[in-house]
């Protein structure tokens, strides 16, 4: 029995070993790609390619389209701050999902909204009945006032009605873009006509300073939990979705940022309002079509425009969160299984949903059952300390790594933390973040799983908000975002 024991402990430790070796050096391998893209980018003449877009007059127009359920206190600045955006044609399509605040009242007063006669298209479908439309004189910016079942898909589906640019651009209303962001965003688009979607780098707006709509000082916030954040979206957005972009294997543009073509989300009936992963289930679905009907096209990220957004403060809410994102990509890969190692669909086909099935969705049950046997081994010597050692580099050694150099091509790209203070903040937030917060995620994870895996029903859940710091009482207008209250989750799932 012991004999059978120590085999069986050796082999589960060495079959732990080669399953991290594979998951982090797939990663370290788009983490590399990544960080030559961003390379590429911070060294492109980028200013002169913006001005040649702006300047362009075959330059798409893109409509955002801002869901928003009771944001009165921060609904006029966020609208303000789209429009100072430096883009030569824009048009804003805010869905007042059945709001009980003041958030139409107050769009209304502070820009001349008036009844409009504008005829929507037929699709997507959505259930929440629409029963108002207002609109500027200009028509720069449209209110589709509708009745809320809750859903942020529903509200967008509604808005893309109202949408009337060859591009869409979908951002939640308390998100900030910097303000070239646009031209930044629609550049892949006007290269390149194959483009069907683009994503941008969304970075957690806690512990930031905004002044009017944008963005003044960057700081690390100072809960633990928000700083944990910060490292998880520098490793995902930063280089991870660059990464996988430039192997043509991006899976997922966060809803708090992302632009398509109007007409490919209309192709796919819109957002699935019954998916929990909604954003990465609508790239998925446009490549998908893509690639079905043998037409060219491409996905594509950059690395430069950035939208702030505010992140989960509490454990709680983090926990609600993870939970919902582990649960919506088991959701995703049961929908789309036939795609899974299938050659048709390509790179996302056979690298990115298998890479996605073994590592990120049942990689919870791996990580708790490998090191439980590992740990218990050495502990009771069925294996040896070295053996267990190797085991903890491979998992926590070389995670550790691609967090580290995150957080390198972060500073030496961008630079946005330049206090000394931030930078060593973020450093020893990536050994936390392994050390310590590394087990409880993955017991949320789990918790995801076993949703998943058992079919219990989707829960969106609701994230409260404690608002942005405003840069001193004198310097944001009288309605400024102190405290805005949203009833729904941001979707910027940060898988690598």
């Amino acid at each position: 029995m012991i004999d059978f024991l120590m085999q069986f402990t050796f082999w589960a430790t060495w079959v732990l070993i080669v399953y991290y070796a594979i998951y982090n050096g797939v990663f370290l391998v788009v983490l590399l790609k990544g960080a030559l893209e961003v390379s590429r980018e911070v060294n492109w003449p980028s200013s002169m390619t913006l001005s040649e877009i702006f300047a362009n007059p075959l330059t798409p127009g893109i409509s955002i389209i801002v869901p928003a359920h009771n944001e009165e206190s921060g609904i006029v600045d966020a609208v303000l701050a789209l429009r100072n955006l430096r883009y030569p044609l824009t048009r804003i399509v805010v869905v007042d999902d059945g709001s009980t605040d003041e958030t139409f009242q107050r769009l209304k007063d502070n820009f001349d909204l008036r009844p409009t006669s504008k005829v929507l298209a037929a699709a997507p479908q959505h259930e929440g009945k629409i029963t108002e439309l207002w609109a500027t004189r200009s028509g720069d910016l449209t209110v589709v006032r509708k009745e809320s079942v809750r859903l942020r898909s529903d509200a967008v589906n509604a808005g893309l009605r109202a949408a009337d640019q060859e591009i869409v651009c979908m951002i939640d209303a308390d998100s900030l873009l910097e303000r070239d962001a646009l031209l930044h965003i629609v550049a892949p688009f006007v290269a390149d006509p194959t483009v069907l979607g683009v994503g941008g780098v969304i970075r957690p707006a806690n512990g930031v300073t905004v002044s009017r709509g944008a963005v003044t000082k960057v700081q690390m916030p100072k809960k633990w939990v928000e700083r944990i954040q910060v490292v998880e979206y520098l490793r995902a957005f930063l280089v991870g979705r660059t990464g996988w972009a430039s192997i043509k294997g991006l899976m997922i543009i966060s809803g708090a940022f992302g632009a398509f073509r109007r007409d490919a989300v209309l192709e796919v009936g819109g957002l699935d309002s019954t998916s929990l992963a909604e954003d990465a289930d609508l790239v998925v679905a446009i490549t998908k079509k893509a690639r079905d009907e043998k037409r060219p096209y491409r996905i594509a990220f950059v690395a430069e425009p950035v939208c702030w957004t505010e992140v989960p403060n509490t454990f709680s809410a983090l926990s609600t969160q993870r939970r919902r994102w582990s649960q919506g990509l088991g959701e995703l890969i049961a929908k789309q299984r036939k795609m899974i190692l299938n050659p048709r669909y390509g790179v996302l086909g056979m690298l990115t949903l298998p890479y996605f099935v073994l590592f990120e969705f049942y990689g919870p049950i791996f990580g708790v059952l490998g090191a439980f046997i590992a740990l218990a081994g050495a502990i009771t010597g069925l294996i040896t300390w070295q053996l267990f050692a190797l085991a903890f580099f491979v998992s926590v050694g070389l995670s550790l790594v691609s967090s580290l150099a995150s957080v390198l091509i972060e500073e030496s790209a961008y630079h946005r933390y330049s206090r000394l203070r931030d930078v060593v903040v973020l450093l020893m937030t990536t050994i936390v973040e392994l050390m310590g917060f590394h087990l409880v995620h993955t017991w949320w994870r789990l918790q995801g799983v076993y949703r998943a895996l058992f079919k219990r029903p989707s829960e969106w859940g609701t994230i409260e908000r404690a608002g942005f710091e405003q840069e001193g009482p004198g310097h944001a207008p009288d309605d400024s975002p102190d405290q805005p209250q949203l009833q729904r989750e941001t979707t910027a799932d940060i898988a690598p």
